[in-house]
């Protein structure tokens, strides 16, 4: 079992989180944790792709999330997953472990995300203003 330390950011005050690489999805360990989907880069899995949270079982739980179906869409993907450390908000450490390596994955949901929102909004303002003509 392969460990790889992976940062939320590039300073010295960023949480360090060491990941354990899983031969394959049905390797992940039966627990609530953070997971990462890694491409081959130089021959070797280390490049981020997608990091997602599993709050009861990482085992079950990755196959239906929908960043999975996104990630195996690249390719060959390897495992890797994390306890999070006492305190700390999953979402957050994704969402910066995601910013950090630039997990393609990730930032294409956060894109969709962000366009949706605001289509949300434009159409609330239209909305209004029909409501406001009549």
């Amino acid at each position: 079992m392969t460990k790889m330390i992976l940062n939320t950011g590039a300073g010295v005050d960023d949480t360090q989180l060491v990941f354990l690489g899983h031969s394959d999805v049905t390797a992940l360990p039966d627990r609530p944790g953070i997971f990462v989907l890694l491409g081959k880069q130089d021959g070797s899995w280390s490049r981020p792709l997608y990091f997602g949270y599993a709050d009861s079982s990482m085992r079950d739980q990755l196959p239906y999330d929908p960043g999975f179906a996104q990630a195996i869409r690249q390719g060959p993907v390897g495992f890797a997953s994390a306890y999070v450390p006492g305190g700390q908000d999953p979402m957050a450490l994704i969402a910066e472990l995601a910013a950090h390596y630039d997990a393609p994955v990730n930032a294409k949901a956060a894109a969709l995300a962000e366009i949706d929102e605001a289509r949300h909004a434009i159409q609330a303002q239209a909305h209004a203003r029909r409501l406001a003509a009549q």
